[in-house]
């Protein structure tokens, strides 16, 4: 029984240990380090939801669906089947129950970099920051993820 509690609290866990997507929060790594900022003007926002992740739900769903599955028989076989099937059952259930968990809200921003003749569109999470059409910002990217923050 112990099994099972410890699988399940890693279950939590790993649901909730999630970077974040929010423009104005930043990763520890990130701190201290210069990037090149560009300037630019917000021409279209779009409302999007932004894909929970399925991964480590699937893999500790997985992980408590073989053990579940595999205590169904003192069977060495029957037993190796229902860990398999559990699974593969519990990856599913996982999967699912961790993209719901962690689903967010986000905006698509297309926007007109200043001083350039191009258009780029950069996706985040809604955050506290309330960006209308012809606003200014300032497009950061920092390990090849990319904020957007208004311009001061």
């Amino acid at each position: 029984m112990k099994i099972y509690n410890i699988l399940i609290l890693a279950f939590i866990l790993s649901s909730c240990a999630n970077s974040s997507l929010q423009p104005d929060t930043y990763s520890r790594d990130a701190v201290q380090e210069m990037r090149t900022v560009l300037y630019g003007e917000v021409i279209n926002i779009k409302s999007v939801k932004i894909e929970g992740d399925l991964k480590k739900g699937s893999l500790v769903g997985g992980v408590v669906g073989a053990a579940a599955g595999s205590g169904v028989s003192d069977n060495e076989l029957e037993s190796g089947i229902g860990a398999t099937l559990g699974a593969v059952v519990g990856s599913a259930i996982g999967s699912s129950i961790s993209g719901q968990i962690t689903k967010k809200d986000g905006i698509l921003l297309t926007i007109n970099i200043l001083d350039e003749n191009r258009t780029v569109s950069v996706v985040q999470e809604a955050g506290g920051y309330q960006f209308q059409i012809g606003n200014l910002v300032e497009i950061v990217t920092i390990d090849g993820k990319t904020r957007v923050t208004p311009s001061s």
